[in-house]
């Protein structure tokens, strides 16, 4: 795992066990105070930056299904909702997203 780190937020990477080309990420956060002022969509470029580097070709993610912001920067930076499943922790449903990050060159 690796934390990255902004002046605008941070995330994590992660291989994904057995398939080191897939990256699991995690971790994406803005704070509260620089939300709504388009941090989000500069730390999901920041971050696609980072797993183009790191030679990832494909990276998955999880999203609250209301978090309709989170949802936003996704869709503008290319990511796909692949799934939805009832989070048996937070009893919440759950957004299993993907990006095919070679595709996005």
């Amino acid at each position: 795992m690796t934390r990255h780190a902004t002046d605008y937020g941070a995330y994590e990477v992660t291989p994904l066990p057995g398939q080191p080309q897939v990256a699991v990420c995690h971790g994406f956060m803005v704070p509260q105070d620089m939300r709504g002022r388009g941090y989000g969509h500069m730390l999901k470029a920041h971050q696609g930056a980072t797993l183009r580097a790191q030679l990832h070709d494909f990276a998955i993610c999880t999203v609250a299904a209301g978090n309709a912001a989170q949802q936003r920067v996704l869709e503008a930076a290319g990511w796909k909702k692949l799934a939805e499943f009832e989070n048996t922790r937070s009893g919440e449903k759950t957004e299993l997203w993907g990006h095919d990050v070679k595709g996005a060159e």
